[in-house]
């Protein structure tokens, strides 16, 4: 009898996680109807000829120069680089561009194009480094231009949730803006527009389901603004500390809004691509070998240039010396022009079109959440129990298989990006926002960036340095949450 009611309760567990790894799987109407077709080869060699014979221009998007200074903190970086590019394609004089950042420049698109600007090292979580980068005097041409900053320095770890690791998270992204917001405005700025992240109307998936359900509830959700103007959510609402990070951050940078210092943030969504270090597109052509259980996800994915070009618009929506802007003290979703895609997109792109080596192994997502909650519950021993490092030596793992976490599956779910508020115009209390490229666009434009500093590279039966496959899974989706 004991044998008969175990082997029933075991045959029962193991439908009930096989019907849990089927609902991971699973797409819901509401993104069937969002995405209803996946890109095929014919189609991506198609719009590869297209890009290669005539790139993606956003020069003829941008808002007209206006004779002002900048400050980019997190100009290194992948939006905020591309911020320093636009203003300098529309024509901003290289010596009224000051880059802020704890990283040189060392892009390769801005070594030379971005020389003539001012760099200065800053940590931004220490009031007296910020102040110092800000107080550099700028050049006599420029100094008495008025002072636009933007603030695009994030730490993105989306993989922790519990508020004991808040710490690990909240020195930059939240005391860091205040300390670059109190000292742009007391070194005169007027304007001030920080990055925020479409992640933050994201709220937690529950992934154990009950046997009778098909898809886990909030499996698809559509992200607007509207969580904006309700009170903040509960921590444990967000899908991880990065997310409650931003949200504080945008609600410091919104509220500090008045006419003579003009704010407001921009929620990329989601997830940001267009470099070769990006965590989504990069990482898969710089890995080659991948391993990943969302390629059915679908999500709206959005080009850093059209994250710069939208900071870029609404800096000229705020522009003092006209009313106080609808827009003014808001946050805004942008995201590429047409529909969202599924992430198996992106890595037919990856095979069809690198000249290195891509390869997609797709693994069932029920044994990696599995291992995902092994790890974080080690991860969160280790915070309450501190002397199993300090006696023993014990660590949390490290390199990419940290990032395999629960909270990195809550931010891997259908997500549809709604930015309808930042396309309206700035009469109607939007930003103007139109996207400079699709989706499609902008991965093939990358992807031929790529081969051009890649042709003759890794091909087929070459090998790579070695690495686990749970830490590739992990990294596979490492920029969902950018």
């Amino acid at each position: 009898m004991f044998w008969a009611v175990a082997v029933a309760i075991a045959v029962m567990a193991a439908a009930w996680l096989m019907r849990i790894n089927a609902a991971l799987l699973s797409v819901p109407d509401e993104a069937r109807k969002a995405s209803p077709r996946r890109w095929t080869r014919e189609q991506l060699r198609d719009a590869y000829e297209r890009v290669k014979q005539k790139p993606i221009d956003f020069t003829k998007l941008l808002p007209p120069r206006l004779e002002r200074r900048y400050v980019v903190v997190g100009g290194s970086g992948l939006v905020g680089g591309d911020i320093v590019l636009q203003l300098l394609q529309r024509g901003e004089s290289p010596a009224s561009i000051r880059v802020v950042d704890f990283a040189p420049l060392n892009r390769r698109d801005m070594v030379e194009t971005a020389a003539g600007c001012d760099f200065v090292k800053a940590d931004i979580t220490s009031r007296a480094s910020v102040e110092a980068a800000f107080s550099k005097p700028w050049p006599k041409s420029v100094a008495k231009l008025p002072l636009t900053v933007f603030h695009t320095a994030a730490a993105i770890r989306p993989q922790e949730r519990s508020p004991r690791l808040y710490h690990r998270i909240s020195p930059v992204n939240r005391d860091g803006v205040v300390n670059v917001l109190e000292t742009a405005r007391a070194a005169g700025a007027d304007i001030l527009i920080a990055t925020s992240s479409a992640s933050v109307g994201i709220t937690p998936t529950n992934f154990w389901i009950w046997p009778w359900q098909s898809t886990p509830t909030n499996y698809c959700q559509v992200i607007n603004e509207k969580d904006f103007d309700a009170p903040l959510r509960s921590h444990d609402q967000f899908f991880a500390n990065y997310a409650r990070s931003k949200a504080e951050a945008e609600r410091i940078v919104c509220g500090a809004n008045q006419d003579s210092f003009r704010t407001g943030t921009i929620r990329p969504g989601n997830p940001i691509y267009g470099q070769k270090t990006d965590p989504v597109l990069g990482i898969m052509l710089r890995m080659g070998d991948n391993v990943t259980w969302i390629a059915h996800v679908v999500q709206n994915f959005v080009n850093s240039r059209n994250v710069a070009l939208a900071h870029l618009l609404f800096e000229a929506a705020l522009a003092p010396g006209q009313p106080m802007p609808g827009c003014a003290g808001r946050t805004f979703n942008v995201t590429d022009a047409g529909p969202p895609i599924a992430f198996a997109d992106a890595y037919l792109a990856g095979e069809e079109l690198s000249a290195t080596r891509v390869r997609i192994t797709k693994q069932q997502p029920l044994a990696l959440l599995l291992v995902a909650h092994a790890i974080e519950a080690w991860c969160l021993l280790l915070a309450r129990l501190p002397f199993l490092t300090t006696m023993f030596g014990l660590r949390e793992p490290s390199g990419p298989i940290h990032m395999l976490q629960p909270a990195v599956f809550s931010v891997s779910i259908h997500t549809v990006v709604d930015d309808g508020a930042a396309r309206k115009s700035v009469a109607e209390g939007g930003i103007g926002y139109e996207g400079g490229c699709t989706t499609l666009e902008g991965v093939c434009e990358q992807i031929l960036n790529w081969n051009r500093e890649h042709e003759g590279g890794r091909r087929e039966g070459e090998e790579e340095a070695p690495e686990g496959k749970i830490a590739k899974a992990a990294l596979t989706v490492q920029g969902v949450a950018a």
